[in-house]
C-alpha cells in the first residue's frame, strides 16, 4: 500500500536520538579497498559517513535506528510516518524507574498540562508506516494558539546494531566508499550502477 498524500498528512518531523554506530565500518573498508596503512582512516570515515547518508537518500529510509517525534497543531487520526517499518515508542517506568513512563501519542491539552497515552497503533505494512489513533481515544481540547501540540514518537531502522543491517546494504556502501576513494573528482554519474541494484529491493516509494 503507498502513501496517498491527499489523506495521510505529514507533520513537523524532528529527531530525538541520532546513532552514532555506523553502518559499515573504516577497518571494514580499509580490507574492501586493501589498504593497509591508517594514514587515511579519517578520509575514509567521511567517505563513509557521505556514502551511508547517500544510500539512505537512494532508499527513502534508516539503517541504523534513529527515533523521531511527529508534531502537529490539531489531533491527527492517522498521519505517515515518513520512513517505512516504523514502531511507536513506549518506555515503561517500571522498567526504567528513573525516568517518568513516556507513551508513543502526546498533547499539551486546554490547560496546559502534558498528557500521554498508548492509544494508537501503526502499519507497518503500508510504505511508508503510517499511524493511526484508536477508536476509543478520548476527545481531547489541545492548547489553543500554539504549533506542535500533538505528537508521535516512533522509531525506524532496521535494527540499533550494524549486524541488524542487510548484507546488500553493507557491500553498497563500500562500493560507494570505493567510487569515492579512486575518483577524487565529481562525474556526471547518479549513482554507482551496482550499488543501485544492491539497494533497489530496500527502497521506500513514497
Amino acid at each position: 500500500m503507498y502513501l496517498n498524500p491527499n489523506t495521510n498528512t505529514q507533520g513537523d518531523l524532528v529527531l530525538v536520538t541520532n546513532p552514532s554506530t555506523k553502518v559499515v565500518s573504516v577497518d571494514e573498508v580499509k580490507s574492501h579497498l586493501r589498504i593497509d596503512t591508517s594514514d587515511e582512516d579519517t578520509l575514509l570515515g567521511l567517505y563513509i559517513d557521505a556514502a551511508t547518508e547517500m544510500a539512505e537518500n537512494f532508499c527513502g529510509r534508516h539503517f541504523i535506528t534513529h527515533e523521531y517525534k511527529l508534531y502537529f497543531d490539531r489531533v491527527k487520526s492517522q498521519a505517515s510516518l515518513i520512513y517505512p517499518d516504523c514502531t511507536l515508542v513506549n518506555v515503561d517506568a517500571v522498567a526504567e524507574p528513573v525516568a517518568a513512563a513516556q507513551r508513543p501519542v502526546n498533547w499539551i491539552d486546554s490547560d496546559d498540562v502534558a498528557q500521554e497515552s498508548q492509544l494508537a497503533y501503526v502499519d507497518a505494512y503500508s510504505n511508508p508506516s503510517i499511524v493511526y489513533l484508536s477508536s476509543d481515544f478520548p476527545a481531547t481540547t489541545l492548547q489553543s494558539n500554539a504549533s506542535n501540540v500533538f505528537w508521535f514518537w516512533f522509531k525506524t531502522g532496521f535494527g540499533d546494531d550494524d549486524t541488524d543491517v542487510p548484507e546488500g546494504i553493507k557491500q553498497a556502501i563500500k562500493l560507494i566508499v570505493s567510487d569515492m576513494y579512486y575518483f577524487r573528482e565529481d562525474r556526471k554519474r547518479t549513482f554507482p550502477m551496482t550499488s543501485e541494484i544492491l539497494l533497489q529491493p530496500y527502497k521506500c516509494y513514497y
